[in-house]
């Protein structure tokens, strides 16, 4: 069963993350056949992180071709990809917003302590 992809490319390497190979003993084994195209220089496959980088020559492939190839055989589904925007943007904002309430409530407390409310700043 397919899960969140994301991928990332520039042209003649695409890193993929595939979940099931960390997951599932012999996918690694599984994609490096299925990958092994003409054009394909190099693939790397990590199992502890479950990413499989592909080096290709973008004269003979282009990385279109090797999701499909994934996309077939069960390993890479587009629905399910996670867009880059998402990967980046989401947790920092949300990191932001954290960093943002403490400041605001250390800059309320310290205002009270300064208008001699110390027992209100410590409620707060």
């Amino acid at each position: 069963m397919p899960v969140e992809n994301d991928f990332h490319h520039v042209p003649g390497r695409l890193r993929v993350r595939i979940p099931q190979v960390k997951e599932t003993p012999g996918t690694a084994q599984n994609i490096q056949e299925l990958l092994d195209l003409q054009g394909v220089i190099d693939i790397r496959i990590k199992n502890i992180t479950g990413s499989v980088v592909v080096q290709y020559d973008p004269k003979c492939l282009q990385h279109e071709q090797l999701l499909k190839v994934l996309t077939e055989n069960g390993y890479y589904d587009n629905a399910r990809e996670i867009p880059a925007d998402d990967r980046i943007y989401k947790p920092s904002s949300r990191t932001a917003e954290k960093v943002g309430k403490v400041l605001f409530g250390w800059g309320v407390s310290k205002a009270l302590e300064a208008t001699g409310l110390p027992l209100l700043a410590a409620l707060i």
